[in-house]
């Protein structure tokens, strides 16, 4: 073992981690799947689904494991029946305010993440069925990006790619709680907006909200 490697215990195993990982870090290289919804590889770890949950012995509630960083000697549940539960319920909220589930894989690479989740935690319950948030902007008449709010979960997924990776800062949030909104400057098209149409937003959304028009009307 290196001098710098230090062990804890995933799932009762015995695994090795270097200082500053995270508990996701260390169980996507260790093959051990961790559902999410806020999580893309290039951004910075946000914690705001908590889909990504696991039981941390010694720790009374859950914690999310994308932003909580590995110690040695730490005991990790990634499943269990409260975190099974914890997650189905979790999807049955989000996908009681989405318009539909089923989109086409045509709107980005990304967009089916939501719908997975919810097959695999058979979460299509519907009983938390209600008023919906996030309204769609369909009269941007931009040829490039779809803006079908009506399916949003509010990951910021979109808001943090166009600023963290682009530079942009040409997506924002707007509103709070029930009525959060994602948005531009002065909520106007995207055309009058800081957006240099580059589609890294398309691409990271996990429910097709925001989707490739190009793509769409050639199918």
């Amino acid at each position: 073992m290196a001098d710098n490697e230090l062990t804890m215990k995933l799932d009762g195993k015995d695994v090795p981690f270097t200082q500053g990982e995270t508990i996701f870090d260390i169980a996507q290289r260790n093959d051990v799947f961790i559902p999410t919804l806020c999580f893309d590889p290039r951004l910075k770890p946000f914690g705001s689904c908590r889909m990504c949950a696991v039981e941390v012995k010694g720790i009374k509630n859950p914690v999310a494991s994308c932003t909580t960083a590995a110690t040695a000697g730490m005991e990790v549940n990634t499943v269990t029946e409260v975190l099974e539960k914890h997650r189905k319920t979790l999807l049955e909220m989000v996908v009681s305010e989405n318009r539909e589930l089923e989109v086409s894989p045509l709107r980005g690479v990304a967009s089916q993440e939501l719908s997975i989740l919810v097959e695999k935690y058979g979460a299509k319950t519907g009983r938390f069925k209600g008023a919906q948030s996030g309204h769609s902007r369909l009269d941007d008449k931009n040829p490039f990006i779809l803006r079908d709010y009506d399916l949003c979960i509010s990951c910021y997924r979109c808001v943090r790619v166009c600023a963290e990776q682009e530079g942009d800062y040409a997506i924002s949030v707007m509103n709070r709680g029930f009525h959060t909104q994602i948005t531009t400057e002065f909520n106007l098209e995207l055309r009058s907006s800081a957006c240099t149409f580059c589609g890294q937003c398309v691409q990271t959304c996990p429910t097709g909200a925001l989707a490739d028009k190009k793509a769409l009307r050639h199918a």
